[in-house]
């Protein structure tokens, strides 16, 4: 996995700290308490992806537990000001033998505090902070090269404005402090800078409401370690392999997102959405464009159950052209670009008594768009018990 992969899939999954919205408009103190024990079966542990033409990779299956505990609260300070805070602790660990060195803990808390600065115009701080933290030996992580052992803390200063009764308008100012565990070199600092519009509109009939946001961020990286270069100094093109720069230039990115969501709430949510993440690097084959499409469904069922689907299609182009693998006459067999892990999640719910829910989720990861001659898939099944106070 290239460290670009990594970092993408940190900007799409932590928390960068909490938006105005999260702020409740509530009156008195709330707090929201979670809990959730669960079983699961990952058919593909390491995400072993299999390419035509080379040596069939492993693929290990094995049966998970998993765990989650969280808390949320958040209140006003009198008629101008409101705070939120959260905390989560969430694990997995692994049955079988040869998957345990994908256990992991995960550690996610955010805080917030707004202000109202006028009738439409709102002053907010937070701060967000994500740690996973990865079993496995050095020798396994270096054999698998696909640890998720990392932390992220993020401040954030953040300015909105109401335009009118259905838009909106907020620009954010930040700074990640980012620590790659398992290859320091990836350590990096950055700041961050991000503008979001949000229209929401009710339709006539009172019966659904309309939600479009479009936002764009940039964040500039400045890495611990030396960039990779495709010919180092000396070598013959056609016999060497990437290495570091040896004049020991730093390693930089500018890590861009752009994205457009749509979403319908009714009786049937609906929702699509588009991000353009470009990630344009000094180093060696961590430049890459992906696309990614979203669409999500969800509605309330017969018999009191709730179900929610989301297709997520993805698009990675990387224009270094790495090669997978080649063969005996060195032709290339794949590159990088054959890449595409798409991904399709269904989760169905349903209350019980006691403030209990049972949720059932099934996920599927595959290689969905371009012609690809690397072969990816992965399943996983969970059934667990919640409880929600």
């Amino acid at each position: 996995m290239r460290f670009a992969d990594v970092a993408t899939l940190l900007c799409l999954a932590c928390v960068c700290g909490p938006t105005a919205a999260q702020a409740q408009d509530s009156r008195s103190s709330q707090l929201r308490l979670r809990a959730e024990l669960g079983a699961e079966y990952d058919d593909n542990v390491h995400r072993a992806e299999q390419i035509r033409g080379a040596q069939p990779a492993d693929i290990v299956s094995s049966p998970v537990s998993r765990a989650l505990v969280g808390a949320a609260a958040d209140g006003r300070l009198g008629d101008r000001q409101s705070v939120s805070t959260s905390v989560l602790f969430a694990g997995k660990i692994f049955t079988k033998h040869d998957a345990r060195m994908e256990n992991v803990a995960v550690v996610e808390s955010a805080g917030a505090y707004r202000a109202t600065l006028g009738d439409h115009t709102h002053l907010g701080i937070g701060v967000g902070y994500y740690e996973a933290i990865q079993a496995g030996t050095p020798a396994e992580r270096e054999l698998f090269g696909q640890a998720r052992d990392f932390r992220s803390f993020v401040p954030t200063l953040r300015l909105g404005r109401r335009l009118g009764a259905t838009n909106a308008i907020e620009g954010n100012v930040g700074y990640r402090l980012f620590d790659y565990k398992p290859n320091r070199s990836f350590d990096f600092r950055a700041p961050v800078f991000g503008f979001d519009y949000r229209f929401q509109r009710e339709t006539s009939d009172g019966a659904a409401d309309w939600d479009l946001t479009i936002g764009t961020s940039v964040e500039l990286r400045r890495f611990a370690g030396t960039r990779w270069i495709a010919t180092p100094v000396g070598c013959a093109t056609a016999t060497c392999v990437p290495g570091f720069d040896p004049a020991g230039t730093i390693h930089q990115d500018q890590f861009s997102s752009t994205h457009i969501e749509v979403v319908r709430t009714g009786q049937l949510l609906l929702g699509g959405g588009y991000s353009l993440n470009w990630n344009r690097s000094n180093s060696f084959s961590e430049t890459v464009f992906r696309h990614v499409a979203t669409v999500h469904v969800a509605s309330a069922l017969p018999f009191d159950l709730y179900l929610a689907t989301r297709a997520e299609f993805v698009y990675a182009r990387y224009p270094d052209h790495v090669v997978l693998s080649t063969g005996p006459s060195g032709s290339a067999y794949t590159s990088i670009d054959d890449e595409n892990r798409s991904q399709f999640r269904a989760e169905l719910s349903r209350g019980l008594p006691g403030n209990l829910m049972l949720i059932g989720r099934y996920v599927l990861y595959w290689n969905a768009l371009g012609t690809s001659t690397v072969d990816y898939r992965r399943q996983t099944i969970t059934l667990s018990v919640a409880l929600l106070r």
